[in-house]
């Protein structure tokens, strides 16, 4: 019985991968939002009068936001900034700039003085229509003098290891950065360019001056925020001289702030949120009930992955949200590396969801990473139940020691548990599905 149920509950899982992964396209969404009529521009309900328009996509989305921009809109200039082997646009007019993630590089600083060098062929009254996703902190990136690139990658490559939220990272980026928290939108507004920012949310909470560090975003941050939380993370110590340097330089008002105002238009288009709403209503149409628990998941993978069981097992044992079907999170959790091992956040979170729901009953959970790459990883995430302990042990392997490794992808590809989509040209975090004695009894297309 267990296996069956093992696999029922398996097959509901797999079906949601492709749902979720076209409720995250936002081509179509950028399409319903941006249309024009002659010199007409209507982005969102506002209109623009505009002789040239340049449409600028910075991030993991940015292929399928640009195509979308560009069946709506005649571009002057399109330009694209994409991480390297990724998704390309499908538009033949699109200048396409390759740059690294998750740490900056001098291919980001060729891309951002690229952008600086479109905003110097536009004029005023023209149009920047600037569409922005998860992973462009890294892509674009201009050092703050006298910060050089090796300065920033050190930095980062401290943050992210640190366990530290993306709006931590994001907040200390603003302030070492000339394109982050609403800087790069200053080159175009200064020659009297309108600047419009589109956005696709990788963060909790869906603030756009956080996403991909708002590069045409007010920053409400100050240097000691970010000071601040360098501090708190213990890693002030370890920093680069010249950027702890800098950033005392800046809490004491010797250089300029972050802008705090801006004439620009921004909008929030596509989210984390929207496709849990897409997901319960596919499973809706499978005849699986559903909710959704939150879109704002943070903290340490598997510590997450810990408190998600337990919801689980309470709605299993006690009917606590639903005593059959499907509870919807998504989020941004995050990974602190201790070993040397190969994994990310959302194959931490399944195998520590694994260990504290083994052998508990028809539970499962489904982890997905939006863009297709989990950590340092081939995978999108990972499939995990409540007979993988068992079934990893039979083959010798251990959750715990995985997880004291960072070596889940070992794990889940042994057990050939991994999610694999590849490159999906877009970013939108974590989907996480729990699933609770759950069984498709609508058979749709």
């Amino acid at each position: 019985m267990q296996a069956n149920d093992s696999s029922e509950l398996r097959d509901l899982a797999l079906r949601l991968v492709n749902q979720a992964l076209t409720a995250s396209d936002p081509a179509p969404v950028v399409r319903n939002c941006v249309r024009q009529v002659g010199s007409s521009i209507n982005v969102c309900g506002r209109e623009f009068n505009v002789r040239d328009i340049a449409v600028v996509a910075i991030g993991k989305a940015a292929p399928r936001l640009i195509d979308g921009a560009l069946s709506s809109v005649n571009a002057t200039r399109a330009l694209a900034v994409i991480p390297r082997d990724w998704v390309k646009p499908k538009s033949s007019n699109v200048e396409v700039i390759e740059s690294t993630h998750p740490l900056p590089s001098d291919l980001s600083i060729k891309a951002a003085e690229e952008i600086i060098e479109l905003s110097r062929t536009l004029s005023r009254g023209d149009l920047a229509l600037i569409l922005i996703s998860g992973g462009g902190s890294a892509l674009v990136e201009l050092p703050r003098p006298p910060l050089t690139i090796d300065d920033l990658v050190e930095l980062n490559r401290l943050m992210l290891n640190s366990g530290m939220s993306i709006s931590e990272i994001n907040t200390v980026r603003k302030h070492v950065s000339m394109i982050k928290g609403g800087q790069l939108a200053q080159y175009f507004i200064k020659r009297g360019v309108r600047v419009v920012g589109l956005y696709v949310s990788d963060v909790p909470g869906d603030d756009p001056s956080l996403i991909a560090s708002g590069p045409t975003v007010p920053d409400k941050s100050s240097f000691s925020d970010a000071v601040s939380i360098l501090k708190a993370r213990g890693i002030w110590g370890s920093l680069p001289d010249k950027v702890k340097v800098l950033l005392e330089n800046g809490v004491r008002g010797s250089i300029p702030e972050t802008p705090k105002r801006l004439k620009a238009m921004n909008k929030v288009i596509l989210t984390n949120l929207n496709v849990l709403k897409s997901l319960r209503l596919r499973l809706s149409e499978l005849g699986v009930k559903s909710i959704i628990l939150t879109s704002r998941l943070e903290g340490e993978a598997r510590e997450v992955g810990k408190a998600l069981a337990s919801i689980t097992l309470d709605s299993l044992r006690r009917g606590l949200l639903l005593k059959r079907g499907v509870v919807l999170a998504g989020g941004e959790p995050t990974v602190t590396v201790r070993g040397n091992g190969r994994g990310g956040r959302t194959m931490e979170l399944a195998a520590a969801f694994a260990k504290s729901v083994s052998g508990h009953g028809s539970v499962a959970l489904l982890a997905l990473a939006t863009d297709g790459i989990d950590g340092n990883t081939d995978a999108a995430g990972a499939y995990a139940d409540y007979t993988t302990e068992s079934r990893a042990m039979s083959i010798g392997l251990s959750i715990d020691d995985a997880l004291s490794r960072n070596d889940t992808y070992t794990l889940f590809k042994a057990l050939n548990d991994t999610i694999i989509t590849g490159p999906t040209g877009t970013q939108v975090n974590t989907i996480i599905a729990m699933l609770i004695n759950a069984k498709i009894t609508h058979q749709v297309q």
